[in-house]
């Protein structure tokens, strides 16, 4: 029986660690247009689609390394971005010159769809689909 429990739990942890989405920097190569942001704390407002779309909200990952988040026909955030596993590592610079770390959370990935999630300040989950 004890044995039979620890395949179940062995099946169990294989199972959960292998279902997580992975990517690499050439998946992300390209322009992902926001068509969701959800705030699950209710902290802030959710955006929808047709407001995302006035907006121009996207994010760019470029072959050199470098991301820009638009938002309103200027770049919102800018820097250095590294694909590790199920996260994108954002190292962002901010107008004085000084830069801060973190990290997007990956919770699906596909070549068409990119959901992830910030878990720092107020928490967001971004649905993005690739131009």
């Amino acid at each position: 029986m004890r044995n039979l429990k620890f395949l179940a739990l062995f099946i169990c942890t294989v199972y959960v660690t292998g279902c997580k989405p992975s990517v690499s920097s050439g998946e992300l190569y390209g322009k992902w247009d926001y068509i969701k942001i959800e705030h699950p704390k209710g902290d802030s407002p959710d955006l929808q689609t047709d407001e995302l779309k006035r907006q121009g909200a996207s994010i760019e990952f470029l072959k050199d390394s470098t991301y820009v988040i638009m938002w309103a026909g200027k770049p919102l955030s800018h820097g250095k971005f590294v694909a590790a596993g199920d996260r994108i590592i954002i190292n962002e610079e901010l107008p004085d010159g000084t830069k801060r770390s973190f990290s997007f959370y990956i919770t699906k990935a596909s070549d068409k769809e990119l959901i992830f999630e910030t878990k720092s300040g107020t928490n967001a989950i971004v649905t993005a689909v690739k131009e």
